[in-house]
C-alpha cells in the first residue's frame, strides 16, 4: 500500500499553489517583520507563528453592480471563494506537519470592530501596496479591487522579496471621503460605527441596544460569537468608498471625473 506523499512546503510550493488559482499577488514575509499593536501580532493568532503568507484576490470589475441583493449575492461568493484559498492553503501547512491558522475572526476591541490582524497594514509592510484614505489596501498591480486573505504558520520560510513600489497608489483626491453617505471617513481615520456595513450586519431593532454595547468595548462571554455571527449574515450595505476610488477602475476611461 503506498503512503501519501508529504508536500515539501518552500517558496516553490507556495507559488505553485498561488499560480493554480489565478492569484498572481502574494507574499511571504517573517511574522515578527510585521508592524502590529500588541494583541494583534501573529502570535496572538498562534504562538508558533514563524511566517505569515499574505495574498491578494482581485474582484470582477461587476461585482457591486445589480440590485443590493445581487450585490450581496456576489459578495458572499467572492468571500467564500477567498476563505476557500485560506482554508486550503492552511490544510496543506498542516499536511506538512505545521501549525497553521487562517486570519478569520472578528474581534471587539477598544471600543471598536477589528480583525485578529490588520490584514491592509499587514499587506502594506510586505510590500503588496499602500493604505488610502478609504482605509483599504492600493496594491500597484490590482489598485484597491481586491480581496485580502492571509494564513500564519509556523513553518520558517524564505520571504519574497520585497516589491519596488510601482504606479499610483492613493493621491488623496478624497472621491472616497465625499462619497460616503454616513461621512464614515475622514484624512487617516475610519469611524466603523457609522459605516453601513457595520450597522448594516444588525437588525434594525437591535441597531439602538448593539451600537452602544459594540462602542463600549465591554466584554462578555458570547461577545466575539456574536461579532462573529454579525459579520457572517452581514448584508453588503455600501460600497461607495471602494468604488469611488480612481482605483478601482483599470481602464482609465472609467474613472469619471
Amino acid at each position: 500500500m503506498t503512503g501519501l506523499i508529504t508536500p515539501v512546503i518552500d517558496r516553490e510550493f507556495i507559488a505553485g499553489f498561488f499560480h493554480d488559482r489565478g492569484i498572481d499577488l502574494y507574499a511571504v514575509v517573517s511574522a515578527s517583520s510585521l508592524h502590529a499593536p500588541a494583541g494583534r501580532r501573529p502570535c496572538d493568532l498562534l504562538a508558533s507563528a514563524e511566517t505569515m503568507i499574505l495574498f491578494c484576490m482581485e474582484m470582477d470589475k461587476d461585482l457591486f453592480s445589480g440590485t443590493p441583493t445581487e450585490i450581496s449575492s456576489k459578495v458572499r461568493d467572492f468571500v467564500t471563494n477567498l476563505r476557500n484559498v485560506e482554508d486550503d492553503l492552511a490544510s496543506a501547512l498542516k499536511s506538512g506537519g505545521f501549525d497553521a491558522t487562517p486570519v478569520l475572526s472578528v474581534i471587539l476591541s477598544d471600543g471598536t470592530i477589528k480583525g485578529d490582524l490588520s490584514l491592509p497594514h499587514c499587506a502594506a509592510d510586505a510590500g503588496l501596496g499602500e493604505i488610502g484614505d478609504n482605509r483599504l489596501l492600493i496594491s500597484y498591480r490590482h489598485g484597491c479591487r481586491i480581496g485580502l486573505g492571509a494564513v500564519v504558520t509556523s513553518i520558517g520560510m524564505e520571504e519574497t522579496p520585497l516589491p519596488e513600489p510601482s504606479g499610483e497608489t492613493c493621491n488623496h483626491c478624497k472621491k472616497c471621503i465625499r462619497a460616503c453617505p454616513e461621512h464614515a471617513l475622514s484624512p487617516g481615520t475610519l469611524d466603523l460605527f457609522r459605516c453601513r456595513n457595520v450597522t448594516g450586519s444588525v437588525p434594525g431593532f437591535l441597531l439602538p441596544v448593539m451600537v452602544p454595547f459594540m462602542q463600549s468595548g465591554i466584554r462578555i462571554p458570547f461577545s466575539n460569537w456574536l461579532l462573529d455571527l454579525l459579520a457572517k449574515r452581514k448584508v453588503n450595505a455600501c460600497a461607495d468608498c471602494l468604488t469611488s476610488c480612481p482605483h478601482f477602475h483599470q481602464d482609465p476611461s472609467d474613472q469619471g471625473s
